[in-house]
């Protein structure tokens, strides 16, 4: 180690910023809009792109009063200006003093050349499109395993319908080779006929960071698949090519969970509405049919005698008969269905494992259940979880299998 003193970090981003704003003169830039924020406050933040780099970019208020123009997400600028370091942040940054257009940005360009192209192969018309299920039992998911999309929609999910079955393909969301990645991804959901719909989607970002949703390979994958596919991409102001060629276009992950899947209390409430209104039509047909015989009752003694009064009425009992076991099958029906799906959620409740007289193991301090004997060691201190309560025990002995 050298014998000097160790700078703080204020120290060396002090110096870091000397250097370069001393060092780099006022330059003219150019690049594309990727991202554009105008402040409440007046002043300009945005990124200027190419396909090999991005540049923050800030442009003040009393300097952005002057330009005659607001910049879009896609435009090409050139910008004037000079490199400072923001040292708060640690990062340096482009301090504009001039902005002008300078044509499309290249992004928006390949954009809309691919859409035209694809539209005027009918990848985005109406009749293409096919409804959701109502009720889904099974989706698949074609989205990172990391990301923060993936716990939006199982969060929903757990809410609304939480008997819902779901089967991750999980696959990059962008950055080169992850549009392949997720048309290979919806591919073999839809070949594996499992899942009746298929999400796909990321949260936001930046054009650049939602290209793949674009890519061609996507796209048309998209529009190939057979299952019902939705697309949740970024937020709700994103609109990518994957979008136009879904099913059904969802705003967020979030919202793409809220429209695929039904509200238990809900369909409860709604199970109640068609129960009172069965129930009241079954009443009044009944009701009608009496009072037709209450009122043709004469006519029908005078010329065709008592018999066929006789076998009109036992006629009505049958059909009353009919309706009221009808209804009955009915309802007994959806209780069972409604049993089938509460048993079945309380089934996959760790608790309800434990109360059946199971137990989990763990090593000493660790979280992970041990679920192979030859993962322990004898004198090993283990950690043993009860349905009411936990215990502390050592290893004497194990046995393998």
């Amino acid at each position: 180690m050298s014998d000097s003193a160790p700078l703080s970090v204020s120290e060396l981003t002090f110096r870091i910023k000397t250097v370069l704003e001393g060092g780099l003169p006022m330059v003219w830039v150019r690049g594309e809009i990727s991202q554009f924020t105008s402040h409440r406050s007046g002043h300009w933040y945005f990124t200027l792109s190419d396909d090999r780099s991005q540049l923050a970019c800030v442009l003040w208020r009393g300097r952005s009063e002057n330009i005659a123009f607001t910049p879009q997400i896609g435009q090409m600028v050139i910008a004037q200006g000079k490199v400072t370091v923001y040292e708060r942040g640690g990062r340096y940054q482009f301090d504009c003093f001039d902005v002008r257009p300078a044509g499309v940005g290249e992004l928006a360009l390949a954009f809309e050349a691919l859409k035209a192209k694809l539209a005027e192969e009918g990848l985005f018309t109406l009749e293409r499109k096919v409804a959701l299920p109502s009720l889904p039992e099974r989706i698949g998911l074609v989205t990172s395993l990391d990301g923060a999309a993936l716990q939006d929609i199982l969060k929903v999910a757990h809410k609304r319908a939480p008997w819902v079955e779901f089967r991750l393909a999980p696959t990059a969301v962008q950055g080169a080779g992850a549009a392949g990645q997720i048309a290979k991804g919806i591919r073999e959901l839809d070949e594996s006929g499992w899942p009746q719909i298929i999400i796909i989607g990321r949260g936001g970002g930046s054009p650049e960071d939602l290209w793949a949703f674009n890519e061609e390979v996507l796209v048309r994958a998209v529009a190939n698949c057979c299952t019902p596919i939705v697309s949740a991409v970024g937020h709700e102001v994103d609109v990518t090519l994957s979008d136009l060629a879904a099913d059904l276009r969802a705003p967020t992950p979030s919202a793409a969970a809220e429209m695929c899947l039904p509200d238990q209390e809900s369909l409860r409430d709604r199970l109640e509405d068609l129960q009172g209104r069965l129930n009241r039509s079954v009443g009044q047909q009944i009701n009608s049919l009496r009072r037709w015989l209450m009122d043709h009752a004469r006519i029908i003694l005078r010329e065709k005698g008592f018999a066929i009064w006789r076998e009109e009425s036992q006629r009505v009992d049958d059909l009353s008969r009919c309706l009221d076991s009808a209804l009955l099958t009915i309802f007994q029906n959806k209780r069972i269905r409604v049993d089938h799906l509460t048993a079945r959620h309380k089934s996959l409740n760790p608790a309800a494992v434990l109360a059946r007289g199971y137990s989990i193991v763990r090593h000493k301090g660790e979280n992970k259940a041990i679920t192979n004997s030859a993962n322990l060691v004898p004198n090993e201190e283990i950690d043993v979880t009860f349905h009411q309560g936990s215990a502390e025990a050592v290893i004497k002995s194990r046995q393998l299998n």
